[in-house]
């Protein structure tokens, strides 16, 4: 073959034409995709569905309680209207049960409210969500200026994954017309800082000591999530029930 001097020479390669080529390698990334996404669905879905047996499971056992304690109630209503109709009730007997009413009543109440507690954290449809200060309790430890306390803390979300971090509880009031505040390490055995780590909800007990001559007036509970998240602060009126 002649060749033309000062001319580049090519060399040619022949490349069969496949038109589907690119159209096949881009339906296997689609599926591709497609599945993972699935797999992430599926393992999402599956996730929740464990958690919302376990909520399911434990609201039944509640309602269940709950659904005895009014039948016991009835057959005690039914006992004091029986005994009543055939004269046979005197003072006494009649106090008993309306004891025994009042407390199926109380056991009622409470049951109720440990629903609404699950049902609000478990299946929450609130936009409030995350880490919250439920409630505080406090009560007389039987010594005098010595308290118990018990602090709950819960977290709302649609997927409970384990939350950690510290609170803070300090003790505000006046002593010698100054108002003072008094963080929990220097009036109890317990840090300044609680560690907290939990899924669904934490109580937080101890006891602590009033110094003579300091009247409280309110609690301020902090609590920090970790890693930088949600920090919230809450004052609580100082109320004490009996021990």
């Amino acid at each position: 073959m002649a060749r033309v001097k000062g001319t580049r020479q090519y060399q040619m390669v022949v490349v069969p034409h496949r038109p589907w080529y690119r159209v096949g390698v881009f339906l296997l990334v689609l599926v591709a995709l497609a599945a993972g996404t699935y797999l992430a669905w599926r393992q999402g879905k599956e996730e929740g569905m464990a958690t919302r047996i376990e909520v399911v499971k434990e609201k039944d056992r509640i309602e269940a309680d709950l659904e005895d304690s009014r039948k016991l109630i009835e057959r005690q209503r039914q006992e004091i209207a029986d005994l009543k109709v055939g004269g046979e009730i005197d003072s006494r007997a009649n106090e008993e049960v309306r004891q025994t009413v009042e407390s199926l009543q109380s056991q009622i109440a409470e049951l109720n409210e440990e629903i609404r507690f699950y049902k609000g954290i478990m299946l929450p449809n609130v936009e409030d969500k995350g880490l919250r200060i439920e409630r505080l309790d406090l009560k007389k430890a039987g010594e005098p200026d010595r308290y118990r306390y018990s602090l709950l803390l819960t977290q709302v979300v649609d997927k409970h994954d384990y939350i950690q971090g510290g609170v803070q509880i300090s003790v505000i009031g006046v002593q010698d017309e100054v108002e003072k505040t008094l963080p929990l390490d220097q009036i109890s055995d317990a840090s300044n800082s609680i560690k907290f780590r939990f899924r669904y909800f934490q109580n937080i007990d101890g006891e602590l000591t009033v110094p003579a001559g300091f009247v409280p007036r309110e609690v301020s509970v902090v609590a920090q999530a970790s890693g930088g998240g949600q920090r919230l602060e809450r004052k609580f009126q100082w109320q004490t029930g009996g021990g």
